[in-house]
């Protein structure tokens, strides 16, 4: 068999290890040359595979034992990690942001006989989302641009991003943003009492954070969020960048 170059040869030495239910030890890896063995060693299974000499296809040299005299492994292999797991199960996460666990462990049994810890399934399904929606620092990147668009779409709102340089050799760090839409500050007026209350939710993730709120009461006595900030800490001058 060809491949393209070496780290076609291994994806694909990958997959037909866990769908054969079987792993492997590495006995050589070079960037000319790769050799491993069934990481049974009751079993003599083994491969061998080089370089061309056009110095970038790969192709399988020898085989030995092509049929496996152990009995393979049961539900956990070591071959399927975080990263394997992730790009096997990337469009199912890509269409249910949410999806559980025990979902994900599921797809992987009845696909390819294999199943993950719960805590390493979602670890790889944070990996997934990152690399669907981009990561923490990617998004806030977008936030001007965002408090822009939110004024410019629909007037009236008020939408402000503060940034803060740390180093002078480093870039800006996002510092605060202040969000406030014209249909909910309307709504202040057309209802709602003139009592209104404040809080701050601490948040949880890569950068954490307080999530600051201001809410009125309506007419139905329900509770009516008119503007929201996030801020470092919850303190007076933080405050008052809501307020």
């Amino acid at each position: 068999m060809i491949f393209t170059d070496k780290a076609h040869f291994l994806s694909v030495l990958r997959d037909y290890c866990i769908q054969s239910g079987f792993a492997i030890v590495v006995d050589r890896s070079s960037p000319t040359s790769f050799t491993a063995q069934c990481l049974e060693l009751n079993c003599n299974w083994r491969i061998h595979s080089s370089v061309l000499p056009d110095g970038t296809t790969w192709a399988i040299k020898s085989i030995k034992d092509s049929e496996h005299t152990c009995r393979g492994l049961y539900e956990r292999n070591p071959l399927v990690n975080v990263k394997c797991a992730a790009s096997k199960l990337i469009d199912d996460i890509r269409a249910n942001n949410d999806i559980t666990g025990k979902t994900l462990n599921d797809l992987l049994w009845t696909r390819y006989g294999v199943q993950m810890a719960t805590s390493t399934l979602y670890k790889m399904r944070s990996i997934a989302l990152r690399e669907i929606n981009g990561g923490h620092d990617e998004s806030y990147g977008h936030l001007p641009r965002y408090c822009e668009m939110v004024k410019q779409t629909n007037p009236g709102s008020a939408a402000k991003c503060a940034w803060r340089k740390n180093d002078p050799q480093l870039s800006l760090t996002f510092s605060r943003i202040f969000i406030s839409f014209k249909g909910a500050i309307d709504g202040l007026g057309t209802g709602c009492r003139i009592f209104i209350g404040v809080d701050g939710a601490h948040l949880k993730g890569n950068y954490a954070g307080v999530l600051l709120s201001a809410v009125a009461i309506d007419a139905n006595n329900e509770l009516n969020p008119f503007a929201w900030a996030i801020v470092s800490v919850e303190d007076g001058k933080n405050w008052k960048f809501l307020i």
